[in-house]
């Protein structure tokens, strides 16, 4: 037999656990190439409209030939990085040209990206670490 108690711990369990899975829950990812959407205007100072991230126009601020900001209307901005590509970036080749013994150092490379939650999916804009302003603010991007 349950008693009072026992009821109302059960409901409570079962509402914190419908409530988590709802709180959990993304929507998809999309994820767009910052450096083709910004072409030619990468080397141009000022805000230039990339895209869409649901109803918001999206900017990016370039100064000197870097991204150093990126905004969609009101959303809240996320600067992410990953060693992943996540949106077709070109890597660079490197030529080597040399006599003797070649010894190579693997070095991580890293994409950053500028990234805004719409509340029904996640729009992220990549760019490779030579167009954007690299600080310790960039967290790891962790795929839902």
């Amino acid at each position: 037999m349950l008693n009072r108690r026992g009821l109302l711990t059960a409901i409570a369990g079962i509402g914190i656990l419908g409530v988590g899975g709802v709180a959990h829950a993304k929507g998809p990812h999309k994820h767009s190439n910052g450096h083709n959407a910004l072409g030619a205007k990468l080397k141009q100072n000022g805000k230039h409209e990339v895209g869409k991230a649901g109803k918001e126009t999206v900017s990016a601020e370039v100064n000197n030939g870097k991204v150093v900001n990126m905004s969609a209307g009101s959303l809240p901005v996320k600067k992410v990085k990953s060693k992943k590509k996540m949106a077709g970036l070109e890597s660079s080749n490197i030529k080597l040209a040399a006599n003797g013994d070649i010894h190579l150092a693997q070095v991580d490379v890293y994409y950053y990206a500028y990234g805004f939650d719409t509340g029904l999916e996640e729009v992220y804009y990549w760019y490779p670490a030579e167009d954007v302003i690299v600080t310790d603010t960039w967290v790891e991007y962790v795929p839902a």
